[in-house]
């Protein structure tokens, strides 16, 4: 019976580790924990990138276009030519950037890859270029569908002129690996540009196009919430940008990441970098295509 009793448990042991065993490997091949779509599941629908991208054609976003575009084409005038340019999270609006696009048209052989993680941003990037006024830019555009990351790791090293981000660079958890790729993937010289739109670590309860949520929630307007280097936020979409009151845009809801301008320097230094983080105007020429004051945070990092 001792000898029964002993198998018995045995059994019952070996049963309970094979159950451990398959859930730990179940929890490491979870195909979206910690992998690059980890917080970006609104753009692995079609619908809510319809939606979505059918929301992004507002003045703020015009706007924010156009004082990246007058960067990139005064940060383009000591780069040598041919231009190789990379959208990196580019979305649905290839109809953005005229004077950018009008450069590397009339330059033969500039080209931009156009980057993003989701198939229907993509398919909706396209889509636009049907667009008689922007069809010529079929010729310089190549759309891949691939994380940030990723495609930086498997571009050549110092093939790229300009990395431009808009609104994507606090989709990043690991900045420090991208600042890794940029330097070795940029030529001498060469560009990142980026809107910053979160380098102030107190969180407010809204912003023009949305909510900011707090460990997943709401907080009061007149309230604001203190973030620490790597914490990371939720963002939910209005409706309509301006108009909090028109509701959330169903299913629009994303992850970011804070990243603190110090942490930001740091990172720029040791990859050696120089570097331009602050409002935008302070670097505009005073003879500018925008015509534009609104405030904006933008980082620019050189490669030295």
């Amino acid at each position: 019976e001792v000898k029964g009793l002993i198998l018995y448990n045995i059994g019952v042991w070996n049963e309970r580790q094979n159950f451990i065993s398959m859930n730990r490997k179940k929890e490491k091949t979870d195909p979206i924990k910690d992998s690059p779509r980890e917080g970006l599941e609104m753009y692995f629908s079609p619908d809510v990138c319809a939606r979505f991208a059918e929301a992004e054609q507002n003045e703020k976003n015009y706007r924010v276009s156009a004082i990246l575009d007058d960067i990139i084409v005064k940060e383009m005038e000591n780069l040598k030519e041919p231009i190789f340019a990379a959208e990196l999270g580019g979305g649905a609006h290839p109809d953005r950037y005229h004077n950018f696009f009008n450069k590397i048209l009339n330059k033969p052989g500039g080209r931009i890859d156009w980057v993003d993680i989701s198939p229907y941003m993509l398919d909706l990037a396209k889509k636009y270029l049907e667009d008689r006024k922007y069809e010529d830019r079929k010729g310089v555009i190549k759309f891949i569908e691939k994380d940030i990351l990723g495609y930086l790791d498997e571009l050549k090293n110092e093939t790229l002129d300009i990395a431009i981000m808009k609104y994507t660079i606090d989709h990043i958890k690991d900045l420090g690996k991208l600042f890794e790729l940029l330097a070795k993937k940029s030529k001498k010289g060469g560009k990142l540009i980026s809107t910053a739109d979160n380098l102030n670590p107190e969180l407010k309860s809204y912003s023009t196009n949305a909510r900011f949520l707090y460990n997943g929630e709401e907080f009061p307007d007149d309230e604001t919430r203190t973030l620490k280097d790597g914490d990371s936020f939720t963002i939910k979409f209005f409706k309509e940008s301006g108009n909090p009151e028109s509701g959330y845009l169903k299913g629009a809801e994303t992850v970011k990441y804070y990243h603190s301008p110090e942490k930001i320097l740091k990172l720029a230094k040791k990859f050696k970098f120089d570097t331009f983080l602050g409002d935008w105007k302070k670097i505009a020429d005073e003879d500018g295509q925008v015509g534009e004051n609104m405030d904006q945070d933008v980082l620019i990092l050189t490669k030295k």
